[in-house]
């Protein structure tokens, strides 16, 4: 008769031995099938990528509406008119605006409705200029003086200059060393004009063969509006000089050298009026020189 001790230690060995079982079991591996054949595997071939657009140099142009004109310019200068209309253009890259002095024409490629704007412009502005009028210049040389010398005569068109002189400068007796009338007319490059003057104006003794000289010379005269919009000449120079001659040998040999003297300046004048362009002097003498432009009809 089997004791209850025996079968309690039957029962653990049992229970033991099935776990043993149960742990020692394997899940069989898979095999493959006959007919598989295990190979190295292949490297893949990437896909094709997409190539990248050409690349385009600064000044392409992507846009395609485009187009080009050539106005005919007939009466004003093409640069000028270029500058005027250059606004209008879009400022697209490959637009473009140029001119030619020589065949008179402004060449552009823009959008259409730029090149219309050009267009309604340019027909504004290129009109005939108004005619430039003629341009007498009076051209009077004061000289001004303390002494009884100077002979107090002088055009009566400067009356009223002189009286502004007087209060305005040291000099009490003003003279006339010289007029001379010069006319010309807008685009004018360059007027000029010379003389002798006489010595005893300045009290000084001059030999025969060595007298005073004195040049003047107008450069380049174009119109121009003033601030309050009257028309003025403009001169970009206005050169006045004089030569003197000064005696600088001894008693026993005397040696005569020229001393010159003057200024230079720009000036603009409207019609009727009277400037004084500028001043210089001789010993104890001023001169003064005074400009008045009359524009001609």
């Amino acid at each position: 008769m089997i004791s209850m001790k025996m079968r309690v230690f039957t029962a653990i060995v049992l229970t033991v031995s099935l776990v043993s079982m149960a742990f020692g079991q394997h899940a069989p591996t898979p095999r493959p099938p006959d007919d598989f054949e295990v190979s190295e595997r292949q490297p893949q071939t990437p896909a094709p990528r997409a190539e990248a657009p050409p690349q385009r140099p600064p000044e392409y142009v992507e846009e395609k509406g485009f187009k080009g004109r050539v106005f005919e310019i007939k009466h004003r200068q093409p640069a000028a008119l270029l500058r005027a209309i250059s606004p209008l253009g879009s400022g697209f890259k490959g637009a473009s605006m140029q001119y030619s002095d020589e065949f008179n024409t402004i060449t552009v490629r823009d959008f259409p409705e730029n090149i219309a704007a050009m267009e309604e412009a340019i027909n504004r502005l290129d009109t005939p200029e108004a005619p430039s009028p003629d341009i007498e210049f009076h051209i009077h040389v004061l000289i001004a003086s303390n002494s009884a010398t100077v002979s107090g005569e002088f055009p009566a068109e400067l009356a009223d200059v002189v009286k502004q002189l007087k209060a305005t400068l040291s000099y009490k007796n003003y003279g006339l060393m010289s007029s001379s009338i010069q006319r010309g007319k807008e685009g004018r490059r360059r007027m000029e004009g010379s003389g002798i003057a006489e010595s005893k104006l300045f009290e000084i003794t001059t030999p025969e063969s060595n007298p005073i000289f004195y040049n003047y010379h107008l450069v380049n005269l174009t119109m121009d509006k003033t601030a309050s919009g009257a028309m003025a000449v403009r001169l970009d120079e206005f050169s006045f000089g004089m030569r003197v001659p000064i005696n600088v040998g001894s008693a026993a040999k005397s040696s005569i050298q020229y001393q010159n003297v003057g200024f230079n300046t720009p000036v603009s004048v409207r019609d009727g009026e009277k400037v004084v362009v500028g001043t210089t002097a001789i010993a104890d003498k001023g001169l003064v020189v005074v400009l008045i432009a009359k524009f001609l009809k």
